[in-house]
Formats: C-alpha cells, sequence, structure tokens
C-alpha cells in the first residue's frame, strides 16, 4: 500500500479484522504507539460505494508517517496464518520477497 525502504529497529503492528477494515478508532485509541509499520490483515469484508477497504486503512492510518503493508496472509482468511502477539518481529517486503520473521525473546 505505502512505505518507507527502510526503518530502525521497533515494534510492527498488526491489525486484523474479520469485518471492516481497522478504523480511527484504533488510532485514536493508542493502537499503533510507538510502531514503526504497520501489516493489515486480508480481509473478506466487501468495498463500500465510496472507498475501497485499502483507502479506508489509508485514510485512517495514513497520517503515522510508517509503512503500512495490506492484505498480509494472516488472521481470519486463509491461509490463516498466526502472528505472535508481542514477539519480536523483521519484516522484509520488497518486489521479490514478502516475509515476517518473528522471534520470542
Amino acid at each position: 500500500m505505502a512505505g518507507h525502504r527502510q526503518r530502525a529497529e521497533g515494534k510492527p503492528v498488526h491489525a486484523d479484522s474479520a469485518g471492516p477494515a481497522p478504523g480511527q478508532g484504533l488510532r485514536l485509541a493508542g493502537f499503533f504507539d510507538g510502531a514503526n509499520a504497520v501489516l493489515v490483515g486480508r480481509t473478506s469484508a466487501p468495498d463500500k460505494d465510496s472507498l475501497t477497504q485499502h483507502e479506508a486503512v489509508l485514510d485512517a492510518l495514513g497520517t503515522l508517517g510508517v509503512p503500512i503493508i495490506a492484505d498480509v496472509e494472516c488472521g481470519h482468511v486463509p491461509p490463516y496464518l498466526p502472528i505472535v502477539n508481542g514477539a519480536h518481529g523483521r519484516v522484509t517486503y520488497t518486489s521479490t520477497r514478502h516475509e515476517l520473521t518473528q522471534t520470542l525473546e
């Protein structure tokens, strides 16, 4: 969706929804404070006539100033890959490689 080439060590945050895209409420509640990237799980929710799921995410989170990676294969849609809450993560996202490596420390 949007992004930067490289960020310092920090906290990648993932947001996943079985319904509409994560919205302003999570941002306003501080859910993304300290994030250095946001991973958004793919959703099966339909787009609205006035706003696609991607546009909704960018509207809500685009001002965070961190890379936003959409359609991550985790959560409520096949292949249902898990992301471990609280694990340290390293995200590699290039035109040829999409990878999340997690470690528990």
